[in-house]
């Protein structure tokens, strides 16, 4: 089979394709916190008021402006960040290639296309995930370079709460401090639903949590006994709040990461506290249209040397309510 420009290669095709494969997991977004939003432009406008961030309704032009608002009141624009990921196939790749496992049949082109595809759409995922640790940590932050997109905290002037927790003493009542740092948030929540709290670990913090006399005394007595001293996969309930070791390792350096010793706590079950939203692709079919998570496209080289794809989405994690997240550190 030849490189062929049939329809189900068109762009709108692989970008249903694309939508359709298999994401590999990652842990926040396995939480499921961050809900998506799709967007028709290529920014996200944001009201700050009380703590609180929404989002601006935007009207047609030559329409009446939304009357003007209480001082006290920010308003942000920000631009959403554009991630392309791109690869060629040519028809060397395809000639004389057999299908894994079956010599007798020859290698689709459109089983090369799909792998492709998934490679492009994992680092994709993988780049979004890191995104979402950066509007955890309150820097979302370039992948690459480690230039800060966003510091929410600095955009609109608020002070991030940070509970210091004593974890090297043997006689600190870890469990008060947890009712004390949970209370502090919930002042936050200004209507929002709270049904828990999520701790995102690092691997120092989450050891000398997890193996301090109060939450061993406390723990073993309870039902989930079995599953603390044997291998939870990272992870432990205690006191309401999920423990979770964090092991996105995403290169370090500039790159966005939990500190060492520290941990990120944040509620769980919320409405409208996490949203990652999407702008449409830079291409003429998407312009002014509804956003897909993620888009796919393809060009042919000149020559008909082969094919030019593109795999690209164009996500901005944000935290509207970022007094409701805060880092824990110990000491």
């Amino acid at each position: 089979m030849a490189l062929s420009s049939e329809s189900k290669f068109s762009m709108q095709a692989m970008t249903e394709a694309v939508n359709e494969l298999p994401s590999p997991k990652t842990q926040i977004r396995e939480l499921g916190l961050f809900t998506p939003k799709r967007l028709t432009t290529t920014y996200v406008r944001v009201e700050h008021q009380n703590g609180v961030l929404t989002l601006v309704k935007s009207k047609p032009r030559g329409t009446s402006g939304t009357a003007s608002q209480p001082r006290g009141r920010q308003k942000r624009s920000f631009e959403v960040p554009h991630l392309p990921r791109e690869d060629f196939i040519r028809p060397d790749e395809v000639q004389n290639v057999h299908e894994f496992g079956n010599p007798n049949k020859a290698q689709a082109v459109d089983a090369v296309v799909l792998e492709r595809l998934e490679d492009m759409k994992a680092d994709i995922v993988y780049t979004r995930e890191h995104m979402m640790l950066g509007a955890l940590l309150g820097d979302i932050k370039d992948g690459d370079s480690g230039e800060v997109f966003y510091n929410i905290y600095d955009e609109f002037k608020l002070k991030r709460q940070i509970f210091n927790w004593k974890l090297t003493t043997a006689s600190t009542q870890v469990g008060a401090l947890m009712d004390d740092a949970k209370r502090k948030l919930r002042k936050h929540a200004h209507g929002e639903v709270v049904s828990g709290f999520i701790a995102l670990c690092s691997p120092e913090f989450f050891d000398k949590l997890k193996y301090h006399n109060n939450v061993k005394e406390f723990v073993k007595e309870k039902d989930n006994a079995k599953e603390y001293r044997e291998d939870s996969g990272g992870e432990f309930i205690y006191n309401g709040v999920r423990f979770i070791e964090y092991d996105g390792d995403f290169g370090g350096g500039k790159s966005s990461h939990i500190e060492a010793g520290s941990a990120i706590l944040l509620p769980s079950g919320t409405r409208n506290t996490f949203r990652e939203y999407f702008a449409p692709a830079d291409t003429n079919s998407a312009t002014n249209t509804l956003a897909e998570m993620i888009y796919a496209q393809r060009e042919k080289l000149p020559l008909d040397k082969g094919w030019h794809l593109e795999v690209q989405s164009n996500p901005l994690p944000l935290v509207l309510r970022p007094n409701l997240v805060a880092t824990l550190k110990m000491e």
